[in-house]
């Protein structure tokens, strides 16, 4: 005989019995709160069944014990009774309840909260030694007794705000120090561009150099990370391919998008003007200038990049600030473009030099 009809009779007796108990069943109804194992009782219901089937609604063979939530049992009865309290809390409340859920053969399914993040996100490295978090800003108020001297409280204040205000700069890059802060000079490294590498073993550029010459890759601009990496890595194909030359010509090149991007860098000789690669470094402009200028992040990122080299020791501090135009018969770094440079510090003019 099947379970079914058993089963439907408990299903009556208990909705019985908890009619008859007015006050348990408002307590339930009240709680949508069904999976407290720990506080609450529940009475098992166990039946026999009788060989006469006319016989179902005696209740002789009907045997009541009670037991705590949670104590295992046999799984016929545990699954009985779980049947039995959720048909009747579903008719109670229309609590809807899931059982056991079961996978297979599925893919991209989430179990739990899923956090989408929309825009730039920026990882920062903790540096090797933390600093201490209580130590970030300082301030000691002396008391009037022991108050120190007003000039030498000055003094002290004036070296913990310019402690304040410098940068850390191994906190982005362990590899390298820089004395001018990341924001105010960002350059990207050549394996963030993909260069090749150098057809030859690299010169090295006897430093400091006295001169800078400014040019022009004479391509298009744009204000587009990407599409300045683009740009780049033709440059540098054609440099090596059709030129016949080792590397980029470059030392460095700016974007417009207000990046610096690492060409040969500031100990390698370059390729970009004749006579001038083995003293002076070659800084050019994505894009062609004739008859506009870079932009402002452009030449900010430019002045910013002058200021480091000569911090760093690799620009001379009194350098010679030339463009290309000066030294070859060529237009780079473009009429505007020339024209601006001239107004810059450092700016030399060779023919007068030359008179």
């Amino acid at each position: 005989m099947s379970n079914m009809p058993t089963l439907t009779a408990a299903q009556e007796r208990t909705r019985e019995w908890l009619e008859s108990q007015d006050d348990e069943l408002e307590s339930i109804a009240e709680s949508s709160v069904v999976d407290s194992l720990d506080d609450y009782k529940y009475s098992e219901h166990t039946f026999t069944e009788q060989e006469d089937d006319d016989d179902d609604d005696d209740d002789t063979g009907e045997e009541i014990s009670t037991v705590a939530l949670g104590t295992r049992m046999g799984d016929s009865k545990g699954s009985i009774i779980r049947d039995t309290l959720r048909d009747l809390l579903n008719s109670i409340n229309s609590i809807q309840t899931v059982g056991n859920v079961n996978i297979s053969n599925s893919t991209n399914v989430h179990i739990g909260n899923v956090t989408n993040i929309n825009g730039n996100i920026q990882i920062i490295a903790e540096t090797a030694t933390p600093r201490p978090r209580n130590t970030h800003r300082v301030r000691r108020k002396a008391s009037p007794a022991n108050a120190p001297d007003p000039g030498e409280h000055k003094n002290e204040e004036q070296e913990l705000d310019e402690s304040e205000e410098r940068v850390s700069s191994n906190v982005f890059i362990r590899s390298q120090k820089f004395k001018i802060p990341k924001e105010l000079c960002s350059i990207v490294p050549r394996h963030s561009w993909l260069a090749q590498m150098p057809m030859e073993e690299p010169v090295k550029l006897q430093l400091p150099v006295k001169y800078v010459v400014i040019l022009h890759t004479a391509t298009e601009s744009s204000e587009k990370r990407a599409i300045n990496v683009r740009l780049i890595r033709d440059i540098q194909c054609f440099h090596i391919e059709s030129r016949g030359w080792n590397d980029i010509a470059y030392n460095f090149l700016i974007g417009c998008d207000g990046n610096i991007y690492e060409g040969r860098g500031w100990e390698t000789v370059g390729a970009h003007t004749l006579g001038y690669n083995k003293i002076a470094l070659g800084i050019s402009f994505i894009g062609c200038f004739m008859r506009e200028l870079p932009t402002t992040d452009a030449f900010n990122m430019c002045r910013n990049l002058l200021a480091r080299g000569v911090e760093d020791g690799y620009i001379s501090a009194d350098y010679r600030l030339i463009c290309h135009c000066q030294c070859n018969s060529t237009e780079s770094p473009g009429r505007r473009l020339f024209e601006e440079i001239q107004t810059w510090p450092h700016f030399f003019n060779i023919a007068q030099d030359e008179q």
